[in-house]
């Protein structure tokens, strides 16, 4: 790895060499990153009074039936949703969010909870080819739209991807949905989805990098796109977890191999 990073950049090979050696020397001592959340609790209805979880419908529900094709967890299912019409639903809540109830039409509601239980946001993904295939409405406005508030243990590393349903599959796996990635504090390995040709996505994974957080960076005979993909593949959730763990970098090793991944 050392040769490649000299025909990269040779200021970030120095600090590679650098970094290396100081992992060698340093203790284990250094206090860990506060991270604010607090012990996961009970999840309340709330808002949600009146709509059927998943894990309630019948087996051969269409909407049972296309949630379980993307193989989520099933004990995910309970706090999964079917509504039957968006719009008239979110216009309950917020009143004229959605000026016309023209083409309303059903989703998948995913409940955005905080550290209480409370629904403070929620995302509505499509089942058919309806567009866009994700909204996300607040209630609150003041909260940045982070998904899995309720669940997290800030006790241990914790894993950051953008997708809801993409962290189902992860242990202490919180999702940010189009929130910025550094308004999260703590103990972080953020992961990306498997998209190296994506400009916005490079430009976010470099942002990440340069902030001094851990990334993972996919090894390059993935294919799949995201987690829920790759499970879909075939993967099993301790392989996906294994493949995060030995492809995540830090600091001049994470430069270096962005510098190889981008180019795949």
């Amino acid at each position: 790895m050392g040769n490649l990073v000299k025909t990269v950049d040779s200021k970030t090979y120095k600090d590679y060499i650098m970094e290396r050696y100081k992992k060698g020397v340093e203790t284990r001592s250094s206090p860990q990153p506060e991270f604010k959340f607090n012990a996961p609790v009970f999840r309340k209805k709330g808002i949600l009074e009146g709509l059927q979880s998943i894990k309630n419908l019948p087996d051969d529900h269409p909407a049972r039936q296309i949630v379980e094709k993307r193989k989520l967890p099933a004990e995910s299912l309970s706090d999964l949703y079917l509504c039957e019409s968006f719009f008239k639903f979110t216009n309950s809540i917020i009143k004229g969010k959605f000026p016309s109830l023209g083409g309303d039409h059903p989703r998948l509601i995913i409940p955005f909870r905080d550290e209480s239980g409370e629904v403070f946001a929620y995302q509505g993904r499509a089942f058919g080819n309806e567009q866009p295939k994700y909204i996300t409405i607040k209630i609150d406005e003041d909260r940045d739209k982070i998904f899995g508030l309720d669940k997290v243990d800030k006790s241990k590393p914790i894993l950051v991807v953008e997708g809801p349903l993409d962290s189902l599959f992860l242990d202490n796996c919180i999702a940010v949905a189009g929130a910025d990635f550094s308004n999260i504090k703590g103990d972080l390995t953020v992961i990306y989805d498997n998209e190296p040709r994506n400009k916005e996505i490079n430009k976010q994974i470099e942002k990440t990098i340069d902030q001094g957080k851990s990334v993972c960076l996919w090894p390059d005979h993935m294919k799949e796109k995201d987690i829920n993909d790759m499970i879909i593949a075939g993967y099993s959730k301790k392989e996906v977890q294994e493949i995060i763990t030995n492809n995540t970098f830090s600091g001049a090793s994470a430069k270096l191999r962005f510098a190889e991944w981008r180019r795949i």
